[in-house]
């Protein structure tokens, strides 16, 4: 696998100045044409690096690379190695506008041979969009503000109502504000204070077989909202930083209304243990999308590619991304 990094400028799709969003192209060692192109939006606390993680058979990218599609992995506006604008000023359609335009830049760059030397013009077939959890939140109101892709995966997210799983099996809501609550005045209320304990994170994140050093790892430096260190040499795959509006994300239909715009096959993905609380309901959130395909991954939680059931995963959204026709996007 060949990986190049790359920025894109966004300040003409967001009002922003400057405003560049990071991403690494991760490319087959041969390409068969044309190609399947996907792109990979992380979740909140997790930047583009979670698709690539350095431990060997955990790299989401490098599997999908041995099948011959391109991963394009991003991190948000606000995330990882993107600007860090004001974070009250990165609301879910900002978010979304960034996504799409470096998503289409990069395209671009990849069919007229501009995105590294060496790499020639290639011919593509589809354009799919993946997003975990957060990623799937915004990938979401992008795919039905931009319809940036002939088909997206939802990994880890509910069009319905997105919570945390409780041991005793019941589910856990916390009082979070709205979308488009103005965050600025409560931030000491909310931002890092209304949250799971660690326990709670203990339990939806990760299964309990999973490698014990790297779960220690990434439960020791998730605090989002504080100044604990993260991205750093010991959890690559996190960000240090998490837009503002992450908090309202875990409210009922935060983004019903952009769901029941979409109208390209969807896959809805999720652990045994995850955030979305009935899986089998939620191609009801998706009515125009002429195929709504449900997976759920035995022995995995909410953070996918640290489970060992992973490649079941990674098999089924390449299954996916594979199967979607190309040209349906505008």
């Amino acid at each position: 696998m060949r990986s190049v990094e790359v920025t894109v400028d966004v300040a003409g799709a967001t009002g922003l100045a400057p405003a560049s969003t990071a991403a690494t192209v991760h490319l087959p060692e041969r390409l068969e044409e044309p190609v399947t192109v996907m792109f990979a939006y992380p979740g909140g606390g997790y930047g583009r690096r979670y698709f690539d993680i350095a431990a060997p058979g955990y790299s989401q990218a490098e599997h999908h690379a041995a099948e011959g599609l391109v991963t394009v992995a991003c991190d948000h506006l606000g995330v990882g190695d993107s600007s860090q604008p004001d974070t009250f000023q990165l609301g879910y359609e900002r978010l979304a506008a960034a996504n799409d335009a470096a998503a289409r830049a990069i395209l671009a760059r990849l069919s007229s041979g501009a995105v590294a030397d060496g790499i020639a013009p290639m011919a593509i077939a589809n354009a799919v969009g993946i997003g975990q959890s957060m990623g799937g939140c915004l990938l979401t109101v992008q795919q039905a503000n931009h319809r940036t892709f002939d088909g997206v995966g939802l990994l880890g997210w509910s069009g319905i109502e997105t919570n945390f799983p409780a041991r005793d099996g019941s589910r856990l809501r916390y009082p979070m504000p709205p979308r488009g609550t103005d965050l600025r005045p409560i931030a000491d209320e909310v931002l890092g204070v209304v949250a799971p304990d660690p326990d709670h994170f203990r339990f939806c994140f990760h299964w309990d077989d999973e490698d014990p050093a790297l779960v220690e790892a990434d439960l020791a430096s998730y605090q989002p909202y504080t100044d604990v260190t993260r991205g750093d040499g010991t959890t690559p795959w996190g960000s240090a930083t998490v837009p503002a509006c992450a908090i309202t994300m875990m409210t009922p239909g935060a983004v019903a209304a952009e769901a029941g715009l979409i109208d390209v096959p969807v896959l809805v993905a999720c652990g045994e243990r995850d955030v979305v609380p009935d899986p089998e309901a939620e191609p009801a959130a998706y009515p125009h999308s002429p195929d709504v395909r449900v997976v759920v991954v035995p022995g995995m939680a909410h953070m996918h590619n640290f489970a060992r059931s992973r490649e079941a995963l990674w098999r089924e959204i390449e299954e996916f991304a594979l199967g979607v026709k190309g040209g349906q996007r505008s």
